[in-house]
This record gives C-alpha cells, structure tokens and sequence, in this order.
C-alpha cells in the first residue's frame, strides 16, 4: 500500500510537468507559428504520449466540431465548457487529483479568449502556477515517499505480529 501511495505521489509530478510542457507547446504553436487554437492542439498532440495526445486529439476534434456548429448558427459551446468537459479524460487516465484539475480549468479560460495577448499572458499565469504546485511538490516528495513506505512496511509487521 505505502508503495503505491509513493508511485502515485511521484506520478502526479510527472503527469503535473508533462502538462506544464504542454502548455509551453501551445504557447509556442500560438505566439510563433501563430496557428489557429484547433491547429495548435491537433501540432502538440502529436509531440505528447498517452494519455495526453488522446486529450488533445479529442479536444481539437471538438473545436473543428464547433467551427462548423458556428457555421451553422445551429448550437453553440464555449471553448471552457469543452475544455472541462475533456479533464475527465485526463482525471480517469493519470495520477492528477481534483486540485491538479481544477488548476487546469484555468488553462481552459485563458485558452478561451478570443485576443491571442490574453490568451498568451493567462497562460503564462497558468503556467507559472502549475510549475509552483511542482516545486511544493518536489521540495518534500522524498520525505513523504519514505514516510508512506515505512508507515506501509510497518503496518504490515504490526499485522503479521496480531495474525501471531
């Protein structure tokens, strides 16, 4: 069990940088090659692994899908509404906890306004918050790694003494 505690304590970190490299990836797709957002996700998911570039992929289909509901004028759905709707994805895939996701509904509205300023200075934000939440992580994981190894280890002695 302490084991598994300490996997999933190093796995939110990884999960929690490969998303901070990704949001440098459409920083990137949207300030320099000043490409679309659908286009910036469908480049980036290509650069990811799983889950992530199942994320993307499914959510860049979703702002095609909305392009052509616009054209339409049938229905209409705000790039937040997707975005959020497309964090379950990575809530069930990954080590990310609810607090890791909400962190990323806030990458979904600065990716939803319309002006590529806001949308590349709220990233930078988002950023910039995720990379904290990293490093508050990083300070103490491996105190907290060992602490749920040895509690497990421990635990598991203490059964086997009563089982006696």
């Amino acid at each position: 069990m302490g084991i598994k505690i300490a996997y999933m304590m190093k796995g939110r970190i990884v999960a929690l940088r490969e998303i901070e490299r990704i949001i440098g990836y459409l920083e990137g797709e949207l300030r320099c090659k000043q490409a679309t957002l659908g286009e910036a996700l469908y480049n980036v998911s290509r650069k990811c692994s799983e889950p992530y570039n199942t994320w993307l992929n499914q959510l860049e289909e979703a702002v095609d899908g909305q392009a052509v509901e616009l054209k339409d004028r049938t229905s209409y759905q705000d790039f937040f509404t997707m975005w959020s709707k497309s964090l379950e994805i990575l809530k069930v895939s990954t080590l990310l906890n609810t607090r890791d996701i909400n962190l990323l509904r806030g990458v979904g509205k600065a990716l939803g306004y319309l002006d590529i300023e806001s949308q590349l200075l709220n990233l930078d934000m988002e950023k910039e918050l995720i990379h904290n939440t990293v490093l508050e992580l990083d300070k103490d994981i491996g105190a907290r790694m060992k602490n749920a190894i040895v509690l497990s280890f421990l635990g598991g002695i203490l059964t086997v003494i009563a089982l006696l």
